[in-house]
């Protein structure tokens, strides 16, 4: 099984040695589910790209700093590609940012929360679970940074997470498209040293202070490697089709 990774952000300077690239964090994070993957990287918001979909047998959209409405010529390249790897039918996966470009590529709206900032931990609620996501239970809490939310998803989405904050947190079709809105891939330690470098950049202090003291508080029961095996199990499934 090989799996493309499209990377729409780049991790901060200050965390790359210590963290490894976002493509980086899903290598790691899958490698030991027992997927037998080989991965490749395309530095997509650097304009790199497949010549053709058919280099890999599946995909994955990292996070990015980046709206998805924002006018970038990468941004209108990978929504095409979307397109072109849903009509094929490969499996594919979308994290935060991809999460949201997954949803306008294919007919959703994704807009900037009237809610604000959602960082730190986040809780969905489970429900209409695929039968690849038979090791989750009824809620699974994960680590977040957004403030844009998909605020409808696409015609024939089905949305199995959900939250008092973000009401379209994960969607899938079919046996095709997998999404959630937080970050799997983050140790807690990660989120917690991010956040801390954009509060004195992008996100309020008033807002980074208590996120930081809820992952100190709860940041060791988080479900990242079941969702990453679920992950896993979803590939497993799609490429079996």
């Amino acid at each position: 099984m090989k799996i493309g990774i499209f990377q729409v952000g780049k991790a901060p300077d200050e965390l790359i040695d210590i963290y490894g690239s976002y493509a980086k964090m899903f290598v790691t994070l899958l490698s030991d589910k027992g997927c037998a993957i080989e991965f490749n990287t395309y530095e997509a918001c650097d304009g790199v790209f497949p010549q053709d979909i058919d280099e890999c047998d599946g995909w994955i959209i990292t996070g990015s700093k980046h709206g998805v409405y924002e006018e970038h010529s990468w941004i209108s390249t990978l929504d095409h590609l979307i397109v072109d790897i849903y009509r094929a039918k490969q499996p594919l996966v979308g994290i935060c940012f991809g999460h949201q470009i997954i949803a306008q590529a294919l007919g959703g709206l994704v807009q900037k929360s009237n809610k604000g900032w959602g960082i730190g931990l986040d809780t969905y609620q489970l429900n209409n679970k695929a039968s690849w996501m038979s090791n989750l239970g009824d809620d699974i809490t994960l680590n977040i940074i957004h403030q844009d939310q998909v605020i409808e998803a696409p015609e024939g989405a089905v949305v199995y997470a959900s939250s008092d904050f973000c009401n379209n947190a994960g969607f899938y079709i079919d046996n095709s498209v997998l999404t959630i809105q937080a970050h799997p891939e983050f140790l807690v330690d990660f989120t917690a040293e991010i956040l801390a470098l954009r509060s004195t950049l992008t996100i309020p202090k008033e807002v980074v202070g208590p996120a930081l003291v809820q992952l100190d508080r709860h940041g060791q029961g988080i479900g990242s490697q079941d969702f990453g095996a679920m992950i896993c199990q979803f590939f497993r499934s799609s490429l079996a089709d």
